[in-house]
């Protein structure tokens, strides 16, 4: 008889095509669990088992999923606002194109002409401006220089100590 030696064959699992999130359940949890399912077995605690336990991980688990396909949908959503957006500027240019070209062919329409160069002034940076909706700064005031306040007037005494050093 021919006896094959045996080998340590180890499985690696493929690579997820999508990134999964680790386990919700924290490992402090996941402990507790083991201990009631373990030496804790044949204890009873009123309305806490491991089976209650590992009832409501999986239900953490299916809240995890639940994020999971929420964020999926938020990223889809966001790209097709992008896309209506893009597009929404691209017609808008397009019309604004369209306008120019018939000011040209009607001089007389001076307010056309006046609107289209309105449209094509630079825009001040809105998102540059510190102050918050309301019109209040936000944050620290800034720091003033010490040198304004430490300078002697200029027609008084100089400093004492200064004359003595």
């Amino acid at each position: 008889m021919f006896l094959m030696p045996s080998t340590n064959i180890s499985v690696v699992p493929a690579p997820a095509a999508t990134p999964v999130l680790e386990d919700p359940v924290p490992a402090d949890v996941l402990a507790v669990i083991e201990l009631l399912a373990g030496p804790l077995a044949k204890v009873s605690f009123p309305e806490v088992d491991a089976g209650s336990l590992r009832k409501q991980a999986e239900e953490l688990r299916a809240e995890l999923r639940n994020v999971e396909r929420a964020q999926e949908a938020l990223e889809a959503a966001q790209a097709a606002f992008a896309d209506r957006r893009t597009a929404l500027s691209g017609t808008a240019s397009r019309a604004v194109a369209y306008a120019r070209i018939y000011s040209e062919a009607h001089p007389d329409r001076t307010a056309l002409a006046e609107a289209l160069a309105a449209l094509s002034a630079p825009k001040p940076a809105a998102a540059a401006s510190p102050l918050t909706p309301n019109g209040k700064r936000r944050g620290r005031p800034p720091r003033r220089s010490a040198e304004l306040f430490d300078a002697p007037p200029a027609d008084g005494p100089a400093d004492a100590t200064a004359e003595s050093e």
